[in-house]
């Protein structure tokens, strides 16, 4: 992830940054922030926005979860930090369908960090 920074206005922020304003503003509490996350990351950096699961314990335990893939990259801040602790971590891409992806966002906007 570095040299990836992201501009929002005159203020760069790289996609971790991203990643710690939501995790800051809800007391890490963050579950179902992932798609705002993506989003965000998305806009500033470019990529393809994925959908797919997070998996522990060699895919047992299972998450939904939306993150960016640039360039061949995994840019994740939100799921690396979930999986940093776990046992046989991974992820499985469902698809990459965008339209999808805008269909659904706007449900989660109220919940957008500004």
């Amino acid at each position: 992830m570095d040299g990836i920074y992201a501009e929002r206005g005159s203020q760069v922020m790289t996609p971790e940054q991203i990643y710690h304003k939501y995790y800051h503003a809800y007391d890490g509490d963050i579950q179902g922030c992932c798609l705002l996350i993506a989003d965000e990351i998305h806009t500033a950096i470019g990529g393809a926005v994925v959908a797919g699961q997070l998996t522990w314990y060699d895919g047992s335990c299972r998450r939904d979860h939306w993150w960016v893939e640039k360039d061949g990259v995994v840019i994740d801040p939100m799921g690396e930090a979930l999986l940093t602790h776990e046992e046989a971590p991974g992820r499985e891409e469902v698809h990459r369908d965008y339209g999808i992806f805008a269909a659904v966002l706007p449900a989660y906007e109220q919940w957008r960090v500004r």
